[in-house]
């Protein structure tokens, strides 16, 4: 096979789940395509970091700096959601339920894939609730129900479950059990995600 070919398959490999099989798909499928839409998806790919970037309070995509979901005053400045991906505040979005904030820490704690406390977005999120305390915050724990996510709930209640975070008016709360052991939630179901939020505890 041209080594070219087995180069570029290895950077869509790269990419999270993506394995040898479905990047050389990838590949076929681009050489497929007419020379402007490659030239077009380059130069997207290559503009990446100038055009989207994170937003620098909740870390959600952002194109100035911050996010619409921080720029909108009609937020309740009392919830703030925690989720591990963006693509989770997506979701949550789309039911039209939640009016509160957000807080992305890029990823769960899952230390065989490199994902630590250390390497998550827990010290922001200690720095942004430092900031707000002093009135009464509802801190929402919207891990995945699998084993990451429970682990991650479970350091998150370690911290902010202290009596030092009640004092200044954090109290924790988790999604409800609606979501099934084991699921995403960016691939669940927005009437599933709904009865989560209205039922959590």
């Amino acid at each position: 096979m041209n080594s070219r070919f087995k180069e570029i398959v290895k950077l869509f490999q790269k990419l999270p789940g993506v394995g040898p099989r479905q990047a050389a798909r990838f590949v076929i499928a681009l050489m497929d395509k007419p020379e402007e839409e490659i030239q077009e998806f380059g130069k997207a790919v290559a503009n990446l970091r100038k055009e989207i970037s994170f937003c620098t309070v909740c870390f959600n995509i952002s194109e100035n700096h911050l996010c619409s979901v921080c720029l909108d005053n009609k937020r309740d400045q009392t919830k703030l959601l925690v989720i591990e991906k963006v693509t989770d505040l997506d979701s949550i979005e789309r039911t039209g339920l939640y009016k509160g904030l957000y807080h992305v820490l890029g990823g769960a704690i899952n230390p065989l894939d490199g994902l630590t406390p250390e390497t998550l977005r827990f010290k922001e999120l200690e720095s942004r609730l430092a900031k707000i305390s002093g009135k009464k915050i509802e801190l929402i724990i919207a891990t995945n129900p699998n084993t990451a996510g429970e682990t991650t709930s479970h350091y998150i209640r370690e911290i902010f479950g202290s009596a030092s975070w009640r004092k200044k008016g954090i109290y924790l709360t988790r999604l409800a059990r609606g979501l099934s052991s084991g699921s995403n939630l960016e691939y669940v179901d927005e009437l599933t995600l709904r009865n989560a939020l209205e039922q959590r505890k």
